[in-house]
């Protein structure tokens, strides 16, 4: 009887124990803490606290106790009370970045993603490496674990966050990873956080100039070889999807006031490869006729990159562009028409300014 009353004893003491720890209140903001320039043994133990908890939420809980683990994680960046200061965002870091690695690289999608958008509004230099890695599709096989931790990057650099040395690092890896990433999803997620460091808003003396320029060049790269590879590869013909707001982009920083000084270089860099959209959509012709929303796309492509083209020569060129019009041909079929715009624009792309004299 003794044996058994102790026994019912252990067990009550054992589920109040557990009752207790699953309502136990959850830590408080961090806000408070997030802005000072020091920290002592009990903030430090605080943050750990935080991370913890949430943590465990997000490895475990619900779907909505995710979600809302995500938005606690973040909360301490993204505080209302002012930035966060970077002792701050070191200590957070080095308390999240391990458990956010075990769950983006576990088998639940959902949690992963999550994951992946915390440690980019975290925007450390502690965290880019496991962003970095997740991006490169020889270390991930999962697309959608490599787009998310393409957008973190892109987040994370926008911040403000990151050294000038981390963010280099980061969109040069982006550009290596473009020259053979499979998913024309994930190559237009690459292209736009390439571009996001063009357009940095750094100020020169955090290396801003700098950051930007390496964004023009790698930019320019990666248009470059997205159409090499699908002037040769027909397998790889959905990579158009990606290659079409890929120009766009090019497009809009051409017409960006900001970008005034680099204005002609942006054009002449540019301007040749927009004449190889022809050169795609001919070696393919038939592939993507067969496929009507790869079409609608190609013809669309088409429009933007000889209205582009008549733009750029109005303003560097001889202002002897072309008077071609392929999309209406494209869309009734006529090849003979699209070939004889191709032509026309590669001779004006064969003489300078173009050519480099």
């Amino acid at each position: 009887m003794l044996e058994r009353i102790t026994s019912i004893l252990v067990l009550s003491t054992a589920l109040s124990l557990t009752t207790d720890a699953a309502l136990a209140a959850p830590p408080s903001s961090l806000n408070s803490v997030a802005t000072e320039t020091t920290l002592d043994a009990e903030q430090e133990k605080r943050i750990g606290e935080y991370a913890g908890y949430w943590l465990s939420k997000l490895e475990s809980g619900t779907p909505e106790e995710t979600k809302r683990a995500r938005n606690k994680l973040v909360e301490p960046v993204r505080s209302m009370l002012g930035n966060s200061s970077s002792i701050f965002r070191s200590t957070y870091a080095g308390d999240l970045v391990p458990g956010l690695k075990k769950i983006i690289e576990g088998d639940d999608l959902y949690r992963a993603v999550n994951a992946l958008q915390i440690a980019g509004f975290l925007g450390s230099d502690q965290v880019m490496r496991l962003l970095v890695d997740t991006a490169d599709s020889e270390l991930e096989s999962s697309p959608e674990k490599r787009l998310w931790a393409t957008i973190a990057i892109r987040e994370a650099i926008q911040s403000g966050n990151l050294s000038p040395r981390r963010i280099s690092s980061a969109i040069r890896s982006l550009a290596r990873f473009a020259t053979t990433e499979p998913d024309w999803r994930v190559l237009t997620r690459e292209m736009e956080t390439i571009s996001s460091a063009a357009q940095s808003g750094l100020s020169k003396d955090q290396g801003g100039d700098e950051i930007r320029a390496l964004g023009r060049e790698l930019q320019l790269s990666t248009l470059t070889s997205t159409v090499d590879r699908l002037t040769s590869d027909s397998g790889q013909i959905e990579l158009i999807y990606a290659l079409r707001p890929g120009i766009l982009e090019f497009r809009q920083q051409y017409l960006n006031p900001q970008m005034v000084d680099h204005r002609r270089e942006i054009a002449l860099g540019t301007a040749p490869q927009l004449g190889r959209v022809y050169v795609i959509l001919l070696n393919h012709y038939d592939l993507i006729r067969e496929n009507e929303k790869l079409s609608d796309a190609s013809g669309m492509m088409l429009r933007l990159s000889e209205e582009t083209l008549k733009l750029i020569d109005s303003d560097v060129g001889g202002g002897s562009a072309p008077n071609a019009n392929s999309l209406s041909a494209w869309n009734s079929g006529q090849r003979s028409t699209i070939e004889q715009n191709r032509a026309a624009w590669a001779t004006v792309l064969s003489a300078p300014p173009y050519t480099g004299n």
